[in-house]
């Protein structure tokens, strides 16, 4: 895999927390989470949906060759699964932290999500 000229993190609830605790572990490594002040996030669920806050987003901000890590421990949040296929139309790189789709249960899937961006910051420091 190549390296990611920019990486972003998203998620919902405890998936946006875990997506902050990541981004806090690793952001001289130039991970970031999606951090938008509660007032753009309001308005553009108002004006466009929440269920687009993430790929509007991205779509402002997120190149080629870029890559998204979207973390949802259903894997049925609207607006994650928005993301992605944004993120596929931009042409960014994808990984996705879906604990349904792996067998995982809520509690364990956030568990994982951690242990990724654990993981991350321990690849990333022995560089």
């Amino acid at each position: 895999m190549r390296a990611a000229a920019r990486t972003y993190i998203i998620g919902n609830g405890g998936s946006y927390a875990n997506a902050l605790h990541i981004q806090n572990d690793l952001f001289a490594c130039g991970i970031r989470a999606f951090t938008i002040d509660p007032a753009t996030l309001t308005a553009t669920a108002n004006d466009h949906g929440y269920e687009f806050v993430f790929s509007r987003w991205l779509l402002s901000v997120a190149d080629a060759g870029d890559m998204l890590i979207a973390l949802s421990g259903s894997g049925k949040s609207q607006n994650i699964l928005n993301a992605v296929d944004a993120a596929k139309l931009i042409g960014m790189d994808i990984h996705k932290e879906f604990g349904a789709e792996q067998g995982f249960d809520m509690q364990c899937a956030e568990e994982r999500q951690l242990w990724l961006g654990h993981e991350l910051r321990r690849i990333l420091a022995s560089r």
